[in-house]
């Protein structure tokens, strides 16, 4: 018997009105609230998802759960939830969808166990996305990282039980990621070097197969020995991820980074103009040049190369926020800017690539 076998339960308590909230506005910007072309909250959730409407696919995913979905229907359910909650995330309302994960109640719970089997009926990534909230919504961090060393307890339990192969490399697989959101955790607690040192347990060598694996850890390592400002370990980590397997454009971009961190800023511009030159489709490239460009004083070529990128690229923060930099710089008006700004990448249609709505702090307003 599978769990598609299971007695059916009662699941309406995920149908409780109550439990899901009308969404804020405050926080994005006037031109999201109001454009010509959004699409209709009754669209198919999967078009509005695809098209980056995250705020409209959480609120159509609500409503389907309350009205649509049989109370026996946990799978239709779950993933209603799941969509609700992770588009939550997407638009930055994470304390919200902390409150609104605790319709679940404990997932620890026998309620969410096979009769049968024992296993488990939340789909796995819902239960990593309860276990991040957790630690997001409300800054109890601890309390996050335990319950990923209480799934990766679960991850090995199965990896011994399994009999196909396959099944035992998924739950393997899902060990990883406890460890990786292990030291995503500890990066959001500050806990910088703790992450460093947790990273570095996660790329010990375990044979060839490995390989691909342990280089994606050096490189997760040296992004966060960056943020510390040890320039050294940093190299070490790239030398290693380099002698793995060599990929120009990604240590390129580390190189330049590191020259960055060491207040290299001339050579960091010479290094990102080179790569620019190679790659100029590539909009990291272009943003971080822009950003080497203005640690040298150069913020007229920076503002127009992250113009021409705003209408070339889809929108990122990071983009967005350093464009909103430069007019802070450059302008007394710079509100003006920031709010015309808003208006062009409003006005833009979703492909799907990134969320079509930006907050207020995406243009510091």
């Amino acid at each position: 018997m599978g769990i598609q076998d299971m007695p059916s339960k009662d699941f309406s308590f995920l149908q409780d009105p109550s439990a899901y909230h009308v969404l804020p506005a405050n926080n994005v910007p006037p031109p999201f609230l109001n454009p010509p072309d959004i699409p209709s909250v009754s669209s198919p959730i999967s078009s509005l998802l695809q098209s980056g409407h995250y705020r409209l696919a959480a609120i159509a995913a609500a409503r389907n759960i309350v009205a649509s979905a049989s109370p026996t229907d946990y799978e239709t359910l779950l993933h209603l939830l799941h969509v609700r909650l992770a588009c939550l995330c997407l638009i930055s309302e994470h304390a919200l969808a902390a409150h609104e994960s605790k319709v679940l109640g404990d997932l620890n719970s026998a309620f969410y166990r096979h009769p049968l089997t024992n296993a488990h009926i939340v789909p796995w990534d819902l239960r990593l996305l309860i276990v991040r909230l957790s630690a997001l919504g409300y800054g109890e961090w601890r309390k996050g990282i335990m319950g990923y060393y209480e799934l990766a307890r679960e991850c090995r339990e199965n990896i011994v039980k399994a009999q196909p192969e396959d099944e035992k490399q998924l739950w393997r697989i899902r060990l990883r990621e406890c460890g990786i959101r292990v030291a995503n955790v500890l990066v959001e607690m500050g806990e910088l070097e703790g992450a460093g040192r947790h990273l570095g347990t996660l790329s010990a060598p375990r044979g060839a197969e490995k390989s691909q694996e342990a280089r994606e850890i050096f490189l997760m390592e040296t992004l966060v020995w960056l943020r510390v400002g040890d320039v050294r370990a940093a190299h070490r980590c790239l030398a290693a991820a380099s002698d793995i397997l060599s990929d120009d454009l990604l240590e390129g971009t580390l190189k330049a980074l590191i020259e960055l961190a060491n207040s290299e800023h001339t050579a960091a511009v010479s290094s990102f103009q080179a790569l620019h030159e190679k790659y100029p489709d590539d909009a990291m490239i272009s943003q971080n040049l822009a950003v080497a460009l203005l640690y040298t004083g150069h913020i007229s070529e920076a503002r127009q190369l992250l113009t021409e990128l705003t209408d070339t690229s889809p929108p990122f923060h990071s983009l967005t926020f350093n464009l909103s930099t430069v007019y802070e710089l450059c302008t007394e008006r710079s509100r003006d800017r920031k709010l015309a700004l808003a208006e062009r990448m409003a006005t833009r249609q979703g492909d799907g690539s990134v969320g079509w709505e930006l907050g207020s702090v995406d243009f510091k307003l």
